[in-house]
């Protein structure tokens, strides 16, 4: 394992002092094994193919995933912003190419860790494993809710639902992106906006 040193941000720390429950020298272990990673905008952390072999904690910025049809149409599976874990898990523990692309929405600074020196880190703190593995259940459950909005919501509700928990994206994200996200056009979001801010 290669040690280097980092800037992580006050939730980076708080995440593994407060909500994993490290001690300060345990920390101190942990963070000493991710490296920093600068993403500038529109490039890309993953690409189809690739095999994912990092877990990547977003310290600063904003990126999306998404997946192309075979039309080469864009579908926005999720935004990440500050405090948000980005990777295929998929990829990390099959070893498989992914069919993910993340990209940088805005300038991003990652900090990343190989999935060998994450999984040493687990053995050695069962608290970090724990953590990990509610983790995943977390991220499972999150996939089935966007699954059933999708499906189940109209576009209003699932703007609605974008804006309640992302109050600023139209500030981060580009239009283009967020008509995505939704499945419709950059012209129709632009007509829904403008209705229901008469509202």
């Amino acid at each position: 394992m290669q040690l280097h040193r980092i800037e992580p941000s006050e939730a980076f720390a708080k995440l593994f002092t407060r909500t994993i429950g490290l001690k300060e020298e345990e920390y101190v272990f942990v963070q000493a094994h991710f490296r920093r990673e600068y993403l500038p905008r529109k490039h890309f952390l993953l690409r189809p193919g690739q095999v994912c072999n990092l877990h990547s904690y977003l310290n600063k910025g904003c990126a999306r995933t998404y997946t192309l049809d075979d039309d080469g149409g864009e579908h926005i599976l999720f935004f990440a912003f500050e405090d948000w874990w980005m990777g295929d898990l998929e990829s990390i523990y099959t070893g498989q190419p992914s069919q993910l692309n993340i990209q940088a929405v805005e300038d991003c600074e990652f900090l990343c860790i190989p999935h060998t020196d994450f999984l040493a880190m687990e053995s050695r703190f069962p608290k970090l494993k724990e953590w990990h593995e509610e983790k995943m259940f977390r991220n499972h459950y999150s996939f089935v809710s966007r699954l059933v909005e999708v499906k189940s919501l109209t576009t209003e509700e699932r703007y609605l639902s974008l804006i309640n928990r992302f109050p600023e994206i139209f500030q981060r994200v580009p239009l283009q992106y967020i008509a995505s996200f939704l499945d419709i056009e950059p012209p129709s979001l632009s007509r829904l906006r403008k209705r229901l801010s008469g509202k």
